[in-house]
């Protein structure tokens, strides 16, 4: 009779999207304080994740699988990984991740620049119609 190996499912979410659904036979990520491990059978545990890499390894698959992504949480209940982050990419290559993830930041950055200025515009025309306005009624002041 033997024994089949031990599996969790680890799920990853963004606001947009499922990243990964995927039963491994381990899990290693970066916390503020330094690397942790999950293996199958790990008890209940949440923690707050730090940008980087996230490995795992798969059933049947000693190669290490990855997953890049920009802070984050992970929480482990009974037989689940739950990790919920902005941006996340998987992949088996961390340099391709890197350049990946680097475009998709080069990108937030332009959009985050655009959104400013739109703000300052905002805000500066909400100024100039404030400091016109006229004088209020002598009864009201």
């Amino acid at each position: 009779m033997s024994e089949e190996t031990p599996t969790i499912r680890l799920y990853v979410l963004t606001p947009d999207q499922i990243v990964l659904d995927e039963r491994v036979t381990s899990v290693r990520f970066q916390q503020p304080d330094g690397w942790q491990g999950i293996l199958p059978r790990h008890a209940p545990y949440f923690t707050r994740l730090v940008s980087g890499a996230l490995m795992y390894r798969r059933l049947g698959d000693e190669r290490p699988h990855y997953l890049v992504m920009y802070d984050g949480t992970l929480q482990v209940q009974e037989d689940e990984i739950l990790v919920l982050t902005t941006v996340a990419e998987p992949g088996d290559d961390l340099r391709e991740l890197e350049r990946r993830m680097l475009e998709r930041q080069s990108e937030a950055d332009a959009l985050a620049f655009q959104a400013h200025i739109e703000f300052v515009k905002v805000r500066s025309a909400l100024i100039r119609a404030l400091t016109d306005l006229p004088d209020a009624p002598e009864a009201i002041r």
